[in-house]
């Protein structure tokens, strides 16, 4: 009785996973508007990044898009390391770009939700780019992220990929593909959900729209809350294409504990999420729990075999993606990841329902 229940769940599981394959697809055959050419605001929220903040701001100085179309905000979400200073020097050698430090926020205006809202007010872009410290963008970014727009899009959003040597590094670069990949596919679907603040352009009419961040409800994932503020109280669409020109690069997470940390806050920001968000994860998150269960009261071959199909759906939803961005290699890192997704996907929503205290860059977030 259980196999039958185990199979069936994953047989859903799989349909759904072929559902949104079709919603990939439908997110990489959008219009393109190539002439577009606004006014562009790019911002960086940075909390004590030292390490990362130099590679991210050189690399957006060689962005390719019209110097006197566009500015860069640095905004100094009160650092105490170098971070400020290493700004400084970029702007002090002449650099297309300029700093702003946080006050103290209130009310919704909390963490790094202040630190933007406070750079959106400075910000005189028609659109606005966001990215994060620790990323690399390509020069193509601003170029080829505008074309996505039209009268009708207010957002943006784009893939990031963690570099990856190791397994520890190369689950985490599979698991960022997957949910970006769901994103994408929702979008596809006319059924959207987010986009990720770390490569996410918004109109700033938009957020206007909705009154920015200061009328939004405090989430600790802030780049999820203005979305779907958008896509409720707006007319404008999101569209979340998968264009290699605006791939940017990112780092994984050093430690477990980081990897925790990052996940408790996403899995306690996903709470928030929309009936249909919750859902399109519950089909996964039962078919999941089955076969966890089966490793423990069906027979070894049943269980492994159960684990196999699954996977196999799994690996084929991702397909699609690591082809367009010509990372084939990182299927070397299926076997960890799958086993990786299995435990996390069923444990976090535990952990950040009965403990949802989040410590992110040493601030409590709620």
């Amino acid at each position: 009785m259980l196999s039958t229940i185990l199979f069936a769940a994953i047989g859903i599981y799989i349909i759904e996973l072929i559902i949104l394959r079709i919603g990939i697809w439908k997110s990489d055959h959008v219009l393109i508007n190539p002439k577009y050419e606004p006014f562009v605001t790019i911002m960086v929220a940075a909390r004590d990044e030292e390490d990362f903040i130099g590679d991210c701001i050189s690399s957006l100085l060689k962005i390719d898009y019209p110097q006197n179309k566009f500015e860069i905000i640095i905004i100094n979400d009160s650092s105490t390391d170098k971070t400020p200073l290493i700004v400084q020097s970029f702007i002090n050698a002449g650099s297309n770009l300029k700093m702003i430090t946080t006050a103290a926020g209130n009310g919704n205006l909390r963490g790094k939700t202040n630190a933007i809202a406070q750079g959106m007010n400075a910000a005189k872009g028609e659109l606005v780019l966001f990215t994060d410290a620790d990323c690399s963008v390509p020069s193509s970014w601003v170029k080829e992220t505008v074309k996505y727009f039209d009268d009708d899009t207010g957002i943006v959003g784009g893939f990031t990929l963690l570099n990856a040597n190791r397994s520890f590094e190369g689950i985490q670069a599979l698991d960022w593909l997957f949910l970006f990949g769901l994103a994408s596919a929702t979008s596809g679907l006319k059924i959207p959900l987010t986009a990720v603040g770390n490569n996410l352009a918004v109109r700033m009419r938009a957020y206007k729209e909705v009154g920015g961040y200061e009328n939004i409800p405090f989430s600790v994932t802030e780049d999820y809350a203005l979305v779907q503020a958008i896509i409720q109280r707006t007319k404008y669409k999101l569209q979340f294409p998968i264009e290699p020109n605006c791939l940017i690069q990112s780092s994984a997470c050093k430690s477990w504990d980081q990897l925790y940390r990052q996940k408790k806050r996403w899995g306690v920001g996903g709470l928030d999420m929309v009936f249909r968000g919750y859902l399109i994860m519950f089909i996964g998150w039962m078919a999941k729990l089955l076969l966890l269960i089966s490793f423990v009261l069906l027979s070894a071959q049943t269980a492994v075999a159960a684990f196999i199909l699954m996977g196999i759906g799994e690996m084929l939803f991702l397909g699609k993606i690591l082809q367009r961005f010509k990372t084939s290699k990182y299927i070397k890192f299926a076997v960890p990841f799958l086993l990786y997704f299995l435990i996390y996907v069923i444990v976090i929503p535990f952990i950040a329902f009965f403990s949802r205290r989040v410590v992110w860059k040493k601030r409590n977030l709620t």
